[in-house]
């Protein structure tokens, strides 16, 4: 997936649980079922207390209206458990899938906040930090998302002047390109400047360098 390509989905977050779970085996050395889970005398699986991770995700086209929350371990994009899945479309959509939720996973088991895709609501001046809870609440976590909300998705968020405050995030994020482009030329300019320098700079050692023996050889037609 490209860096441009917009994200399949947006992670809204994780949780922790911890359930009665069946272990595994080593099947060469332990009784185990067929697959691969511990039995006991009586041939029913061994229960052990494990954490299970949750993950809590949305479509990137509408993060408020539609969430599904899953185990993280059926996530994960595994080959052999894919069936029939002979043109291997499952397979790369699952791929796909996970590519969006291991960074924002792997941020979480380490206690860190999940990376967010676009810019974050503490970066942007027109919303106080009461006014972000609500909107992180409602599942928005970037200007971009404010700006890209819709009619019926606004009217979910409990704030007022929602329309106010979309077309404020869209002049603030239109505004930030223009300083970020005008910033870039600038940065262009101050380069190809000191280009210039170093080159003047070259052409006059080299000019000096060249001005003895340009004197000698004079000297020597001059004789």
């Amino acid at each position: 997936m490209s860096e441009n390509q917009a994200p399949m989905i947006r992670v809204m977050g994780f949780k922790t649980s911890y359930e009665m779970l069946p272990v595994k085996g080593d099947p060469v050395n332990e009784r185990c079922d067929l697959k691969g889970y511990k039995l006991d005398a009586s041939g029913r699986r061994i229960l052990e207390r494990q954490a299970e991770d949750w993950v809590t995700y949305s479509p990137s086209h509408s993060p408020m209206n539609t969430k599904t929350t899953e185990r993280v371990r059926l996530m994960l994009p595994d080959p052999s458990k894919m069936g029939e899945d002979q043109d291997g479309e499952k397979l790369k959509f699952m791929t796909a899938r996970w590519m969006q939720i291991e960074p924002a996973y792997d941020a979480f088991k380490k206690g860190q906040d999940i990376p967010v895709n676009g810019m974050a609501l503490a970066a942007w001046p027109g919303v106080s930090p009461e006014q972000a809870e609500v909107l992180r609440q409602a599942g928005i976590r970037t200007v971009e998302e404010v700006r890209d909300l819709q009619e019926g998705q606004m009217e979910k968020v409990r704030l007022p002047n929602m329309r106010e405050m979309r077309k404020q995030a869209k002049l603030f994020l239109e505004n930030t390109d223009a300083a970020k482009a005008s910033e870039r030329e600038a940065q262009k300019d101050a380069i190809i400047e000191q280009m210039a320098e170093r080159l003047a700079a070259m052409e006059a050692l080299l000019e000096e360098r060249t001005q003895p023996a340009r004197g000698k050889s004079a000297a020597r037609d001059a004789a």
